[in-house]
């Protein structure tokens, strides 16, 4: 699992974090030092699959030029977005560090 000074914008102490740790152990879904397990890493790429397909959704009714149109009348909202501050730029899931699209 991701360290709680990822998610200080969502809002959760530290102690709501612990808990929730606590919670996904007692599941075996994290070992005692919160890093996730078979099992946990398992539940978590099934729920990202499942996340994927359903935010593909709206991109494949528009058909790919008219994803690739949006995308491209997005581009500067989404830079804006990652310049701002508002969304971190490190993904909790440990991908990298996302960069702004110019």
């Amino acid at each position: 699992a991701a360290p709680a000074a990822h998610f200080e914008g969502r809002g959760w102490c530290g102690e709501e974090w612990g808990a929730a740790r606590e919670r996904l152990a007692v599941r075996g879904l994290v070992d005692g030092d919160g890093v996730a397990t078979e099992a946990g890493r398992a539940l978590r790429d099934q729920v990202e699959r499942h996340t994927d397909e359903l935010a593909a959704r709206p991109w494949r009714a528009l058909g790919q030029d008219g994803a690739a149109r949006l995308a491209e009348l997005n581009r500067p909202l989404l830079g804006a977005v990652f310049e701002s501050g508002i969304l971190p730029t490190t993904s909790t899931l440990g991908i990298g560090t996302i960069q702004a699209p110019r």
